[in-house]
């Protein structure tokens, strides 16, 4: 497997967020198959995500989305949790509270999303994100985050 072209032991997740965002689809899969890189990788990600977050689009939104990332390797997903209240966004660790929206999605389609490569209703009519639950909520999605 070739090397990283950035230290993900060291790097901040904002680094690594523009190395991921620089890299190819196949470099990206390569990193998603390795238990020890995934895990920083994907938390740059949603790292990422937050830093997306209108809060002027936000008013009168208390909510907790959850995002599921399929395809982690030997079996399940991951997991990272949204608290969306006051106008602001952050990350809890799972969970906080119940989903009032729950995203599955695969790492390679998050990456399009954060990058804002696709966009959440692109993905959903394609079938690569899953929306469940408060569909209302999940319709604001464009709104309450700047994808792209």
């Amino acid at each position: 497997m070739p090397e990283s072209p950035i230290d993900l032991e060291s790097a901040d997740p904002a680094a690594i967020y523009a190395a991921i965002a620089e890299m190819d689809d196949d470099e990206f899969d390569q990193l998603m198959v390795d238990p020890e890189k995934r895990p920083r990788v994907i938390g740059a990600m949603v790292d990422h995500m937050v830093t997306l977050f209108r809060p002027d689009h936000a008013e009168g939104i208390d909510a907790v989305i959850h995002v599921k990332l399929w395809d982690k390797p030997g079996g399940g997903y991951d997991h990272f949790e949204l608290l969306i209240a006051d106008r602001n966004c952050r990350i809890s660790e799972p969970p906080e509270r119940e989903a009032d929206l729950t995203l599955k999605v695969r790492p390679g389609d998050l990456r399009k999303l954060v990058t804002g490569e696709s966009g959440p209703r692109r993905l959903a009519l394609k079938g690569r994100l899953r929306v469940l639950g408060d569909l209302g909520l999940g319709m604001k999605l464009p709104e309450l985050f700047a994808f792209g």
